[in-house]
């Protein structure tokens, strides 16, 4: 009993370890110091590009046009970039805005 406790312990522990180093996802602000986002004009393509973070990318908020559906609204996201790069995101099924973005 005693070595299980101390297993979970020390699992428990090498998950926050991991966790400090790189980094949980976590969402930010638009209005970020350092980004900026938005969304190619006529396009279903969002984009992000910040130089205040290591790593992040572009989110967006898709809104199912049916609200009988069952499927609501949700979250999707672009992939991580460094800082300065640009994180590009398209959704083509339905209308979405562009949120802000999410460090990862």
């Amino acid at each position: 009993m005693h070595l299980r406790k101390h297993a979970a312990a020390l699992s428990a522990t090498a998950l926050l370890a991991v966790t400090a180093i790189f980094g949980a996802a976590s969402p930010a602000s638009a209005s970020d110091p350092g980004c900026s986002v938005g969304r190619y004009q006529g396009t279903n393509t969002a984009w992000a590009v910040c130089s205040g973070y290591a790593r992040y990318g572009v989110l967006i908020y898709v809104t199912h046009p049916n609200p009988n559906s069952g499927m609501g609204s949700w979250y999707e996201a672009g992939p991580c970039v460094s800082a300065g790069q640009v994180s590009e995101y398209t959704h083509n099924s339905y209308p979405f805005i562009v949120s802000g973005i999410w460090l990862c």
